[in-house]
């Protein structure tokens, strides 16, 4: 869905105006009404509106964006493309990532960062994997 698209949905189910969504998210009331109706996606909002919209909004990123996320008890939580990457090639080699593996792997942090590859994810997944194996026996 663009997001001109998801825009205009997720002001309508929070019952927002166009002024209030554009009040909170400290952009024109203009400028929002012209991203709602940019359905050929040629208005290219910076991180930064996309960020302030979304809180306007009360929502993530992520869903502003229709990005893929799995559920924590936080809320949802944005999946890195090489741990998509990753959950694709273990996926491949029949070895599909539990929903609670993928949960746990997206909300780990070392060091405050993330894997940034999918053969990183993958040695992460193995630690894990055996430390739990460890606690069960």
């Amino acid at each position: 869905m663009p997001l001109a698209e998801r825009l205009r949905k997720l002001r309508d189910e929070r019952g927002l105006s166009l002024d209030e969504v554009a009040r909170k998210a400290g952009i024109s009331k203009t400028y929002l009404w012209e991203l709602e109706r940019d359905t050929g996606e040629a208005k290219k909002p910076s991180a930064d509106v996309l960020l302030r919209i979304a809180n306007a909004l009360s929502t993530t990123l992520a869903e502003l964006l229709s990005l893929p996320t799995v559920q924590s008890a936080g809320g949802p939580v944005e999946l890195p493309s090489s741990l998509q990457e990753f959950r694709q090639q273990m996926a491949a080699m029949g070895q599909p990532l539990s929903d609670d593996d993928l949960r746990d792997l997206a909300t780990m942090k070392f060091r405050g960062a993330q894997p940034e590859s999918a053969s990183e994810w993958h040695q992460l997944y193995l630690l894990l994997d055996q430390s739990i194996r460890r606690r069960e026996i």
